[in-house]
């Protein structure tokens, strides 16, 4: 990069690297790393930390939010015993007093406190760069060590955790929000071409120009303020379609259910108590029965004082709407014999709570329920808690969204040959998936989907034919000069062509779909405004056990009958089965019976009232114009049209521009011209 001067902040921490040609010293550096931690405060409340090179080239920054190690020893950044190597870290590492006693024995290091974070300065100053395959947890970190002039960041195997970079005025900079990195001059502007091919949604590029996306499982590293590299240290794997299962269905259910309760009790373990935020559905439920299950036995307890109490949080919405899960959530409560609060969001809750919610998310999601999770968060912090388990991720490993069964059926599954599903069955059950796949999508999009070239079909899962988002209406020139984009195409050029030979050689199509997934909605969508995003926003911890990659890897490799299961006497096919089965001993019947439900807010609103009060108010002639890509001529109407008619795809196109229009107004970003 010719020379770099780079600042590096994470999720709860915020990092720097400065230098230009390692002779011109950033003199404002400690200003602008304090105003960035000011601006991602919400983060890390607890305290603020800085560290800054002699030579005023490095500098790293953290804002902490106090989970483990609550002490002075506790605070970031962390430094080895002869100040060579600092770092910051944002997350949970888990396991880290077993691996705290292993490098004292190993290395003799000498810990400063008792804070799980500290371990990643050990690990490193021992491994080096391999460390990366010994932590286990959610994290986003970066380290700088002076003697080899090695600036590192990393980020946790899924991305649970955010963390983006750019090169902004010969600097390398990175951050957990891209508001953090205002302070150092950086001015964003849209990415026109990301915005419409969704590369924002399914790779490294994000909705702002030159912001990109520390991969999960992936390192960056910057030698001697110079030159830039990444690298991958974790991917999905899944088994060969071809070699027959050994295993009996128990020792798999056993295998599952003895690594579901582990994934959980690691994650129950705080010196701060530790709640869950609980769903009408099978995955937070089985959550909050494992972790009173351990708490009743003895083995785990909440907060550093021994607490037994289990406290459990959702969200409710207006009974009449169709949405709310809130009286089966109450029902595993009341089985589990826990105390559950819930955060009401009517449709003036939504409105009230729409912008501030878009602030934080710093991305479009196009329904309402990334509101709703904003406040779940809130009433979670007004309630005492600091750290919550969610049940995200569970749908992504165990095959639980309906566009995975196409996948299913493709082709049989050789790996376990008596599951029930014969070939004139499979291939009529494919028929009637592919027919109500395309209904479906057509209800969310009003598209029925586009085919990707023929030569690639058979290594591209069935979903990515017809995924795309609500549409919008680009101005003339942008759509000119971008109309030939496609997401489809984007999705298909994300897949390292290692892997598209693995789809067509080795993976079961389920399986293919399933790594598909992970890559693209998964991080760049459900993590963000489902999870991180809505969850920091009040200072809140999310800590995810079906994510834990001992879980994931274990899953991954079982047969796909495993995770779809056809029960010949009903002609059903049910997601999530060897779930189910592990989980049948800590939920309820009528949970373990129970077709998936996939969390949303309401989707309709009527005319006149806030939430349409609020789309007028947004969706404007000057605010669509001062976007540059939207053409007024096909909005203008369509907030009117969208509440007169109650059309779900309309409603959901208008939720998205009005929140285009807030991330411009916000970040204060420049209309967008063709060629610029």
């Amino acid at each position: 990069i010719g020379g770099a001067n780079g600042h590096l902040k994470e999720p709860k921490h915020s990092i720097g690297v400065n230098g230009i040609n390692g002779t011109h010293p950033n003199i404002n550096l400690e200003h602008q790393l304090d105003r960035s931690l000011d601006a991602i405060n919400h983060r890390g409340p607890d305290s603020h930390g800085t560290w800054i090179s002699p030579d005023g080239h490095i500098g790293l920054g953290s804002c902490r939010l106090a989970i483990n190690g609550l002490g002075r020893g506790g605070e970031q950044p962390f430094s080895n015993s002869d100040g060579t190597i600092h770092a910051v870290v944002n997350g949970e590492l888990y396991d880290h007093h077993r691996i705290r006693d292993e490098m004292i024995k190993l290395s003799g290091y000498s810990f400063q406190g008792s804070s799980d974070s500290e371990i990643v300065v050990a690990l490193y100053e021992y491994y080096g760069l391999s460390f990366l395959s010994s932590l286990r947890g959610e994290f986003a970190l970066s380290i700088y060590d002076s003697k080899k002039q090695l600036f590192l960041a990393a980020r946790d195997r899924s991305g649970i955790k955010p963390l983006f970079w750019t090169i902004h005025d010969d600097t390398l900079l990175l951050a957990s929000e891209a508001k953090a990195l205002l302070p150092f001059g950086w001015h964003p502007e849209w990415d026109v071409r990301s915005i419409i091919d969704k590369g924002w949604l399914t790779e490294e590029r994000t909705i702002f120009k030159g912001l990109r996306k520390v991969r999960p499982g992936h390192y960056m590293t910057c030698l001697s303020l110079d030159h830039i590299s990444q690298g991958q240290y974790w991917d999905h794997d899944y088994p060969d379609k071809n070699v027959l299962e050994t295993r009996t269905e128990d020792e798999m259910i056993e295998g599952v259910r003895a690594r579901m309760l582990d994934a959980v009790r690691v994650r129950l373990q705080a010196d701060v108590p530790v709640g869950i935020h609980l769903s009408g559905g099978i995955d937070s439920s089985v959550i909050a029965g494992m972790a009173k299950h351990l708490l009743d036995k003895g083995e785990v307890k909440l907060g550093s004082h021994g607490d037994h109490h289990l406290r459990c949080l959702g969200i409710a919405f207006d009974k009449n709407s169709g949405y709310d899960e809130s009286a089966i959530a109450q029902n595993t409560a009341d089985f589990l014999g826990v105390d559950f609060q819930k955060a009401h969001m009517n449709e003036a809750e939504l409105a009230a709570n729409f912008e501030e919610a878009v602030w934080f998310d710093e991305q479009p999601h196009f329904e309402l329920g990334f509101v709703g999770k904003h406040a779940l968060s809130k009433l979670t912090r007004d309630s005492g808690l600091k750290t919550v388990i969610t049940g995200q991720g569970s749908d992504e490993i165990f095959g639980g969204y309906d566009v995975y069964l196409h996948d299913y059926l493709r082709e049989p599954d050789e790996a376990w040959p008596d599951n029930d599903l014969d070939g004139p069955t499979r291939l009529q059950r494919l028929q009637e998936t592919e027919t109500s796949m395309t209904r479906a999508f057509k209800t969310w999009t009003g598209y029925n989907g586009i085919r990707v070239p023929h030569q690639l079909s058979t290594e591209i899962p069935a979903f990515v034919y017809h995924l795309t988002i609500p549409h919008l209406s680009l101005s003339p020139p942008i759509n000119q000069q971008f109309a030939a984009l496609s997401p489809q195409e984007t999705i298909i050029n994300n897949i390292d062509v290692r892997i598209r030979s693995l789809m067509r050689t080795k993976w079961h199509p389920l399986h293919s779909a399933q790594y598909v997934w992970n890559k693209t909605c998964l991080p760049n969508m459900l993590l963000t405004n489902l999870s991180d995003r809505t969850e920091m926003s009040h200072s809140i911890e999310g800590r995810v056990p079906f994510l834990d990659h001992h879980l994931m890897e274990y899953v991954n490799n079982l047969p796909p009958s495993m995770k779809i299961r056809y029960d010949p006497e009903t002609g059903q096919l049910t997601e999530k089965w060897i779930l189910r089965q592990a989980s049948r001993p800590f939920i309820t019947e009528e949970l373990y019976s129970r077709k998936k439900h996939p969390y949303s807010a309401p989707s309709t609103y009527p005319p006149g009232g806030p939430i349409h009060r609020l789309m007028k108010t947004l969706i404007t002639e000057s605010n669509i114009h001062a976007l540059g890509f939207v053409d007024w001529s096909q909005t203008k109407d369509v907030v009117e049209l969208a509440f007169e008619s109650q059309d779900q795809v309309k409603l959901r196109s208008v939720f998205g521009i009005a929140q285009w229009v807030v991330l411009g107004q916000r970040f204060g970003i420049p209309r967008a011209e063709v060629g610029r």
